[in-house]
């Protein structure tokens, strides 16, 4: 199927909406919608964290040498992925927590945890990538990971080691998806941050198709 079929039969959308209740990290700002209704129209604007719902961190987010979202290459946000469930509950995911014997099949691996539903509060309880598992992935030639949490560390991780290892290893990652619909598998994956110049981070509209020659 091709990607212009986009809101067709087949087509999940796994990005975490944007509204008033929509939680952020603790200190940040919320999101929150100004609407202007006239008769004749209708005018918004918002204001909220570049770090809300589902979102893109750049190198620049732990490195304020380092490029913004405007580097972050297009291609690596568009093409064929895999959802893989990780097991273990609200821990450190290690490459124990994948399925036995599982190996990436795509250049783009999403983390299903289930550890972080759509209103919880961010705070103390969801799961979070280990410096080990982004090195076991990037070995076998990921170059994208998305995880269905606040954050690719867990919540009490203070030194960030995941953001680290990404980026030590020029990965591309995105925070906050929302995989609960996505079974296990392979799928045509767009996820394109805005393009907000200079930021550390954007907010992304993920979603998954089905590839060419599945039903």
């Amino acid at each position: 199927m091709d990607p212009s079929d986009l809101g067709q039969s087949g087509w999940i959308d796994i990005s975490r909406p944007l509204r008033q209740t929509t939680p952020v990290w603790p200190g940040d700002h919320p999101f929150h919608l100004h609407q202007r209704r006239e008769p004749a129209f209708v005018l918004s604007r918002f204001e909220t964290t570049c770090h809300v719902g589902t979102h893109l961190d750049a190198p620049l987010h732990l490195d304020r040498t380092a490029p913004a979202i405007e580097s972050v290459p297009i291609k690596r946000c568009v093409g064929p992925a895999e959802v893989v469930r990780a097991e273990g509950g609200h821990v450190v995911l290690t490459p124990a927590a994948l399925p036995p014997v599982w190996e990436p099949r795509s250049s783009r691996v999403l983390v299903r945890t289930d550890t972080c539903s759509l209103d919880q509060p961010i705070g103390p309880g969801f799961a979070g990538l280990s410096a080990e598992l982004v090195h076991w992935l990037a070995d076998r030639g990921v170059e994208l990971v998305g995880i269905d949490t606040p954050s690719v560390d867990v919540f009490e991780a203070e030194d960030l080691p995941a953001h680290h290892a990404l980026m030590e290893r020029g990965l591309t990652w995105i925070e906050g998806l929302w995989l609960a619909d996505a079974a296990p598998g392979a799928y045509f994956l767009a996820a394109l941050p805005i393009l907000l110049e200079g930021a550390e981070a954007a907010p992304v509209r993920a979603v998954l198709g089905p590839l060419r020659g599945q039903t």
